[in-house]
């Protein structure tokens, strides 16, 4: 395979990661019996019998993030951000692998019968934790971003994207967390928010990607 399809594909998989995690929470939240998905968190997909699917889209996720990374890496050169945006990409991705290693605890009334959980757990610990990596390399991801669109000829629209991205993704995270009381364990309309949130912060990835593919066709066709 030459470089420059590997990159491709590596880049390609920035678009995939956009459309499959968001997807399978909706999809899996749609047919999980007994799962409210306006009303619970996507990462409480991953328990119960069917566990394993969110758990493994954690996983694949991350691997793609990964991937999306180190195509950046080879596509950013020298310029701003060529350093610091595939590495915060690399955690990001890290933290999406962790998401699924290390499962949240059960909540009251899913999976069924389950009251809640009275002391948490180790690895229920590590994953309420693990927002806090996720969410600031993330917006970090985007702020760098943000300043390499801006040394872009043609880029401030893109720049502007990453701006409002970075600041829609901390507001609605915000939004869902204030939506649900952690000493009850219990929210309403924090799932819905949450997947408005993972929507914009996953597409994000999807149109970055797009945009590099872009360049990367345009360049070949003007060689």
């Amino acid at each position: 395979m030459s470089h420059t399809r590997s990159t491709r594909l590596l880049l390609g998989c920035g678009l995939i990661v956009s459309v499959l995690f968001v997807g399978v929470i909706l999809l899996e939240g749609a047919l999980r019996p007994g799962y409210e998905p306006l009303h619970r968190f996507g990462s409480e997909l991953s328990l119960g019998e069917r566990g394993w699917v969110q758990i493994a889209n954690f996983i694949v996720s991350g691997l793609l993030v990964l991937g999306f990374a180190l195509g950046l890496r080879r596509v950013m050169g020298d310029g701003r951000g060529s350093a610091a945006a595939p590495v915060l990409a690399a955690i990001f991705g890290m933290c999406l692998i962790v998401g699924g290693v290390f499962v949240t605890d059960p909540k009251p009334g899913y999976p069924a019968g389950s009251a809640g959980t009275a002391e948490p757990t180790v690895h229920g610990l590590i994953h309420d934790g693990n927002p806090v990596p996720f969410y600031l390399s993330l917006i970090a991801l985007m702020c760098v971003m943000a300043r390499r669109f801006a040394a872009e000829p043609g880029g401030r629209p893109w720049m502007w994207f990453c701006v409002a991205t970075a600041v829609g993704v901390p507001v609605t995270f915000a939004i869902a967390a204030g939506l649900y009381d952690a000493e009850s364990q219990t929210g309403m309309y924090h799932g819905l928010w949450q997947r408005i949130n993972l929507a914009i912060s996953m597409g994000w990835f999807g149109v970055v990607a797009m945009w590099f593919l872009r360049r990367r066709t345009r360049g070949a066709q003007d060689a």
